[in-house]
């Protein structure tokens, strides 16, 4: 796969880099954490930032969720990404309000999907929106609601942040892809594209490949199933415009199909590859885009998405635009 290959050309100059904005870093960086899942009926390794400082009196912290690209892991970000050194300085600057950041590892090369098959990464999906946003909400003083909870990745974790947003409207109010693998729904009958996806998904949706079950977790019918919502989650899309074919037509395709849906889009076409290169520089207009969107307290009457969470607050305002 194209993003694996060139993250391993990449980490080797990008780690070294990483290694000294952590030294610079100002916020609090947690690797190899473990949270309980029954849903996978083992613990979900990830990795945390958060601000060194506890929230202002009257507030809690928003909680970005930032998924990793295919055969990565909660590291990535971290070691390839620089992210501790870049959420240091968009806090410093004021452009970005103090947050946690959560990088779970989604298995590998799960494409954040639930599967149930015996080699299977297990119900990843339904773990990572469901059990790890509990573990997080009820160790952390976040704000523990949709308003103050987002979702972003890179690659395949591009597709799974559009998944779990289209999935979970109620527990997400935006979400970022980078680079995100994403491709329209697969004719049964199309033997080119179901080859090319025996070779390209892993394992995710079935060996051999089952492409029923692909479009079953396909981002583009979910778009026009939620359109009626009332609230629909933001999304912020990028590709480099040197990245493979594929990618920049599912990123264009993502957009439109949102737009028509009635959902508020951000299409990004700059200048890039798909390596770490270009998302450790790409994340930065996606989290100025999200900042004023999240929330710090939580509407009085909003849902905390039925997961037993912590009461919700009173709200600071109105998003801006």
């Amino acid at each position: 796969m194209p993003h694996r290959m060139t993250a391993v050309l990449c980490r080797a100059f990008l780690c070294g880099a990483g290694m000294i904005g952590a030294a610079q870093a100002q916020g609090i960086v947690e690797r190899h954490l473990m949270a309980p899942s029954p849903s996978l009926g083992r613990p979900i390794p990830y990795s945390l930032y958060k601000p060194a400082t506890e929230p202002k009196a009257g507030t809690r912290w928003p909680v970005l969720y930032l998924l990793h690209g295919g055969g990565g892991g909660d590291l990535d970000w971290l070691d390839y990404g620089k992210i501790a050194h870049t959420l240091d300085d968009e806090i410093a600057a004021g452009k970005l309000p103090p947050l946690v950041v959560v990088m779970p590892d989604g298995g590998g090369e799960s494409w954040f999907v639930d599967n149930t098959d015996p080699d299977g990464a297990g119900r990843v999906e339904t773990a990572l929106t469901t059990d790890l946003v509990e573990a997080i909400d009820t160790t952390l003083p976040t704000a523990a609601c949709r308003a103050g909870r987002a979702v972003g990745g890179l690659s395949m974790g591009g597709y799974g942040a559009a998944l779990f947003a289209l999935d979970h409207p109620d527990r997400f109010v935006a979400a970022i892809s980078l680079s995100g693998a994403i491709a329209q729904p697969i004719d049964p009958n199309d033997a080119v594209r179901i080859k090319k996806g025996d070779e390209y998904y892993d394992g995710a949706f079935g060996k051999p490949f089952d492409v029923h079950r692909y479009n079953a977790d396909n981002v583009f019918p979910r778009i026009t199933k939620d359109a009626g919502l009332a609230e629909k989650p933001s999304f912020w899309i990028t590709a480099g415009d040197r990245d493979g074919l594929g990618i920049i037509t599912g990123s264009a395709d993502l957009h439109v199909a949102l737009r028509r849906a009635g959902y508020k889009t951000t299409l990004r076409i700059g200048a890039g590859q798909h390596d770490w290169i270009n998302w450790s520089q790409s994340i930065v207009p996606a989290l100025d885009w999200l900042a004023p969107q999240l929330r710090d307290t939580c509407p009085p009457l909003q849902s905390t998405a039925g997961l037993g969470l912590a009461e919700p607050e009173p709200e600071r305002g109105e998003a801006q635009e």
